[in-house]
């Protein structure tokens, strides 16, 4: 069932209306359950799916529960190889062709929302071995795990902050006034979702084919910048309005859940952009992939700090690239944000060199340096996203279409 469908919304108005006429909260913490269930039931999931689906969230649970009690680095890292390791199976990414036996790739396994909970399940698992997750009940992880709200395509929530909420379940609107924010965020998010996204798509695929198979000289250009500004327009309108109406929907079931995009388009460099564009994620990356690679790297080698920095970018986006799709392409759009973010930050270094603290900062407050940042920004991060919606022929083809238009 898609969340902007009338079947969706429907059933959230109805479930929301009587929601917090349940005095008690473990009823409403049921209900919520049984909610949940209900939307893993419409994804139709098969019976190999349900047992991987079981053995993911048992296993994650076990997994942080024993390490909450008893902190081991060496389990930790056993697990987390080995949950990974499932999943990429699971997903069939191409790489492991020829690697594993053919017969792993006969039987396709599609568990909705596996993704975004193998993120939830790794913070789960090292938050509870750091000690940050003293005693997690497998009550709230469940729910937390197959949340509806956030299972198909985030936000990335943490354990402590679902377990806050959940332990109470009581209105997070605290007027009127909120309250009708939240039903207009919902229906904005709708129009984004059905009507923008859908528009933006349209005219994308109807622009590519154009691009792709008739035109030339100044039409080509024209169309290549139709193709560079559609896309990015398109996955915003439809994963933002997707946001606004989990937010909204959690909001009137008594959870908030983080936002994920603030005026993405308005960053000044790649770095800033992943904490505005689906942020939850880029805060992910942040703390589960990049800080641990750089501070264990840096302890190593304390004189190789400059270089380490970008190997630590490169690395944590290549693998959040793959994390996104099984194929080469989306190995190639985390590089290329890795690369992004990289440079930023040796501009940056290099201006303080160059200019020390108080020169920086004059950089940074200068309106002219800001607006050119921020045009360079979107359209480097447009150009990513060429590798993100096609595979890797497809990229190359539309690439390879511009230069033969700018040769000649």
């Amino acid at each position: 069932m898609n969340v902007a469908s009338l079947e969706w919304i429907v059933a959230l108005l109805i479930v929301s209306a009587v929601f917090f006429a349940l005095e008690d909260i473990r009823h409403r913490q049921v209900l919520f359950a049984i909610c949940d269930g209900a939307f893993l039931v419409t994804q139709s999931l098969g019976a190999w799916a349900w047992g991987v689906l079981a053995a993911f969230l048992v296993t994650g649970y076990v997994a942080g529960s024993s390490l909450a009690k008893r902190p081991s680095q060496m389990v930790l890292a056993l697990y987390l190889c080995t949950i990974v390791g499932a999943f990429l199976v699971i997903k069939q990414y191409s790489f492991l062709l020829g690697i594993v036996p053919a017969s792993v790739f006969e039987k396709k396994i599609v568990v909705v929302g596996l993704s975004y909970m193998l993120f939830r399940q790794i913070h789960f698992v090292v938050d509870a071995w750091q000690g940050q997750i003293e005693a997690p009940s497998f009550w709230t992880y469940l729910n937390y795990q197959l949340n509806l709200f956030g299972l198909q395509a985030g936000p990335i929530q943490r354990y402590q902050d679902f377990s806050t909420h959940w332990g109470k379940l009581k209105p997070v609107l605290s007027d009127k006034y909120d309250i009708l924010q939240t039903y207009l965020r919902l229906f904005w998010g709708i129009v984004k979702v059905l009507g923008l996204a859908a528009i933006c798509l349209w005219a994308y695929t109807t622009v590519l084919q154009s691009y792709l198979t008739r035109a030339t000289g100044w039409r080509c250009m024209i169309d290549f910048l139709l193709v560079l500004y559609l896309f990015p327009a398109y996955l915003y309108f439809n994963f933002s309005g997707y946001c606004d109406i989990v937010i909204s929907g959690a909001a009137l079931l008594g959870i908030r859940m983080p936002e994920n995009f603030t005026n993405p388009f308005l960053s000044r460099n790649i770095g800033e952009l992943w904490t505005r564009w689906h942020r939850t994620l880029g805060l992910w990356i942040r703390d589960y992939l990049f800080t641990p690679l750089f501070k264990g790297s840096v302890e190593r080698w304390p004189k190789l700090t400059s270089p380490l920095i970008f190997i630590a970018y490169l690395v944590a986006f290549s693998l959040a690239g793959l994390w996104h799709g099984s194929t080469w392409n989306f190995l190639v759009f985390g590089i290329l944000n890795g690369i992004g973010i990289g440079c930023a930050k040796a501009w940056e270094m290099y201006l303080v060199r160059r200019r020390g603290r108080p020169g920086l900062k004059a950089y940074l407050q200068s309106t002219r340096v800001r607006t050119l940042a921020v045009v360079a920004t979107a359209h480097y991060f447009s150009f990513t996203l060429i590798f993100w919606s096609h595979d890797m022929g497809e990229s190359v083809a539309i690439l390879k279409r511009l230069g033969s238009t700018l040769i000649r």
